[in-house]
């Protein structure tokens, strides 16, 4: 149907022409966005030294359970293969065909230490990690060893130095630093960097983070009535000194006795309760100013040095 309307057909013009242009522009900048994001992942997120080498093709020629040609772009299928399992990795350099051999409890865990710009910034100690700054990760490969018991995973990882002797493991002994010992100069340096460190809130919220989920290696699981058992067992033996000063006063209001304790964790266990529900109620007390009995019958007050 013709638009006789000349200002509509101007209008219907417009508007058609409009739409055109805004389709190629984001077009355009979709594969713009796409190509920079590749770029960034591939090669930058990692090192701005990172080498590019088009005759990268050595590969290795020992056995392996998994192998992860460009783990720079593959983090998500790793985690997901490898969450919560424990055993035995490898760094395998394409360029010159060096390796690194480590262990993982849990496995993924130990691996996403390498993702972190503040780990490959902080432990220029360790060949791997100066090798993944100076090749970038996208000229190494991730390989898995090998999957294991917690109990038997240094074993495993000592078996595999011993059988490959990788290049950049500069102690020959597995378990990590097991076994490395540092110069008296370094101890210093390590010990007086560490003197009040404190992290700040967002530091704190990123570790927080990165623990949750599916990135906690107990998501998803229970503690066996052994555990359980073994744990109260300990708690039981548990000879913590209360801290200095505090007291907590509970006034039974069915027997009218109050009974003061010298700890909180005392108290909690005489009015069969927990430390952390005393400590929220003495928060709600402090904001508003009320001190409700607990259960209809304790009255419960901390004092405090």
């Amino acid at each position: 149907m013709l638009i006789k309307d000349k200002k509509l057909w101007w209008l219907f013009n417009v508007v058609i022409i409009s739409l055109y242009y805004i389709t190629i522009y984001y077009i355009i900048s979709h594969l713009i966005f796409r190509i920079y994001h590749f770029y960034y992942l591939s090669i930058r997120l990692f090192s701005s030294k990172a080498v590019e080498n088009n005759n990268s093709n050595k590969e290795p020629k020992f056995k392996y359970i998994k192998y992860y040609e460009y783990p720079s772009s593959q983090r998500d299928m790793i985690r997901k293969d490898n969450n919560g399992k424990i055993g035995v990795y490898a760094w395998f350099n394409k360029i010159n065909g060096k390796i690194y051999i480590g262990s993982g409890n849990p496995l993924y865990l130990r691996i996403s230490d390498y993702y972190q710009k503040g780990y490959l910034e902080s432990r220029t100690n360790l060949s791997i990690v100066r090798a993944l700054n100076k090749y970038g990760m996208i000229n190494f490969s991730l390989i898995i060893l090998e999957y294991t018991e917690s109990e038997n995973v240094i074993f495993s990882e000592q078996e595999w130095i011993d059988k490959l002797n990788p290049e950049y493991n500069i102690n020959p002994v597995a378990g990590n630093s097991k076994g490395y010992k540092h110069k008296l100069e370094s101890i210093d340096k390590m010990r007086n960097a560490a003197l009040g460190r404190l992290h700040t809130d967002e530091v704190k919220l990123a570790m927080s983070e990165s623990r949750k989920n599916e990135n906690n290696p107990f998501y998803g699981k229970k503690h066996s009535l052994d555990s359980i058992a073994l744990m109260k067992s300990a708690a039981a033996l548990r000879k913590d000194l209360p801290v200095p000063g505090i007291e907590v006063e509970v006034t039974d209001l069915t027997t009218k006795i109050t009974t003061i304790y010298d700890s909180i964790r005392k108290a909690a266990s005489a009015i069969d309760s927990d430390i952390k529900t005393i400590l929220r109620r003495e928060k709600i007390q402090n904001e508003k100013g009320i001190n409700m009995p607990y259960r209809n019958r304790y009255v419960i007050t901390i004092k405090r040095p």
